[in-house]
């Protein structure tokens, strides 16, 4: 009975310990203390093993069940969590190709559970897991793109993973590799408006949107009084690996030549500016190689399917200046500015793949033709002429024409503190005539535009309510001057489009 007495006194106080906060736990002790209870546990099956006491055999599996949750909960204790919660109302009127809209009163509500968790000196995990949804958005797209998932409101309320990355001190304080769905939403050039600190490790004109990648960061130590930081990354903009489409989709498909890569550099750092203040310089290059998309189409007023494979588009590069200020000269004035230059190029002439899926998909068509040959002469004309018909409409259409364009854009923000309770900021976004971004839209930005081909301008007042939360109204007047925003194919047109959205929200984040 000393034995259990023992072992009993032991439980007790790891289970005490871990019923403490967390933050005052040495989880190496803690695994110590279960490491030396297990080792009893073991001793204390082999006596009762050799005189075969049922009641102590008892005593040993209640005794288990105690490690085998003294050793869940060592491992729960290490997983630190956090929410950010929005939740708000805007209304939209537009006046697009010389029609004029109103949507009123559309509220919507976005989730993050952030995941943090220490798991060893060198290396650490965070994740975050989202949701984003219009209220009763039964009406809306059911498919959220994986670069979107928890983020654009127009899916529903499903749970997404929107971060989960690994950061492994190759050197400690030095080299850093970091694998996994990145922090890619919300980066520099958001933190005013969203009034947050640094969110993202990207720039927001860079890349804002969700992706998976291995970046390695070198932080020399020569340079440590600047916060300097270098990066490579490599990320995997699409991959086929569906097992249920057929063709270059499918896993077990030929998709060479399909794959979408991109290719990241980034310096960033502080700059030596004396009593500037704090600031924040970074430069960006992102390279895409063979841009590829899966493409679906059905022909008009059917299902049938015409197009339903991977389409390699092009390549694109695009660069990005960001700098920002903050409380300059020691003042209440914050402030960025962010550059873009874009260029695409190597576009893939399409018209041959575009055909021949095209026949492929619709073979039921010449078949049927052939079929009815013999009793309808002329039949299988028909066929081929409806065929040819398609072909050449979807290709005289451009839409999946690369854009070998350059473009460029600017976006401009200021946020002054009158108060700590009350900031008032301002915003402008110019995007030129084929300008495309590495964005999607988001509770806070429900028309995306980081991908406008015109001018933006923003004004918002900020009133927090205590150190958690509080209260944005907005209002934000879009101009739109060239079509097919967002995408990178397809060509554009002069528009003169007009979009106005008033907003409130409220937001509390721990």
């Amino acid at each position: 009975m000393k034995i259990l007495t023992k072992i009993f006194l032991f439980s007790f106080v790891a289970s005490a310990s871990l019923a403490a906060n967390t933050s005052k736990v040495n989880l190496k002790e803690l695994q110590e203390q279960i490491a030396s209870l297990q080792a009893q546990v073991n001793e204390l099956k082999a006596s009762s093993a050799n005189n075969n006491n049922e009641k102590v055999q008892k005593q040993i599996d209640e005794l288990q069940d105690r490690v085998d949750e003294n050793e869940l909960n060592a491992a729960l204790s290490k997983v630190k969590m956090g929410l950010d919660f929005t939740v708000g109302g805007a209304s939209v009127h537009g006046k697009i190709g010389g029609v004029k809209s109103n949507n009123e009163n559309k509220w919507a509500t976005e989730v993050h559970l952030n995941l943090n968790a220490q798991i060893n000196d060198r290396t650490r995990f965070t994740g975050r897991l989202a949701m984003a949804k219009y209220w009763g958005n039964m009406g809306n797209r059911t498919f959220i793109g994986d670069y979107e998932g928890g983020r654009n409101p127009q899916g529903n309320s499903v749970v997404y993973l929107d971060r989960a990355y690994i950061d492994y001190d190759i050197i400690p304080d030095v080299f850093v590799a970091t694998i996994g769905r990145q922090p890619g939403t919300d980066g520099p050039g958001s933190n005013l408006r969203n009034s947050s600190v640094r969110m993202s490790t990207y720039p927001a004109m860079l890349v804002n949107a969700m992706g998976d990648a291995l970046v390695l960061t070198y932080k020399p130590q020569s340079l440590k009084d600047y916060s300097a930081a270098f990066r490579a990354g490599y990320i995997r903009f699409y991959q086929g690996s569906e097992i249920d489409i057929v063709g270059g989709r499918n896993l077990l498909g030929t998709q060479k030549g399909k794959d979408s890569n991109l290719y990241l550099l980034m310096a960033e750092g502080e700059l030596p500016l004396g009593d500037f203040g704090k600031n924040l310089f970074i430069l960006s290059y992102i390279h895409g190689d063979k841009y590829s998309l899966p493409i679906d189409a059905d022909m008009p007023n059917t299902t049938l399917k015409i197009l339903d494979d991977t389409y390699n588009l092009g390549n694109n590069d695009l660069f990005n200046l960001h700098f920002e200020s903050s409380n300059t000269f020691g003042s209440p004035f914050s402030w960025f500015v962010s550059a873009s230059y874009y260029r695409g190029s190597k576009g893939v002439d399409n018209s041959e793949k575009i055909k021949t899926d095209i026949a492929s998909n619709l073979n039921m068509i010449a078949a049927m033709a052939r079929v009815f040959e013999n009793s309808i002469p002329g039949s299988q004309a028909v066929g081929q002429a409806t065929i040819a018909g398609i072909q050449n409409k979807v290709i005289q259409s451009g839409e999946l024409n690369w854009n070998n364009k350059d473009a460029w854009a600017i976006h401009l923000g200021a946020r002054y503190d009158f108060t700590k309770a009350f900031n008032l900021g301002f915003e402008f976004f110019h995007g030129s005539k084929y300008w495309v971004a590495l964005s999607r839209p988001g509770i806070n930005d429900p028309l995306d535009f980081r991908n406008t081909r015109g001018n933006v301008y923003d004004i918002y007042a900020i009133w927090r309510l205590d150190l958690n939360q509080y209260l944005r109204f907005a209002y934000t007047h879009i101009d739109y001057q060239y079509a097919n925003s967002s995408v990178p194919v397809g060509g554009t047109y002069k528009v003169n489009d007009k979009a106005n959205i008033f907003s409130l929200f409220y937001n509390v984040r721990f």
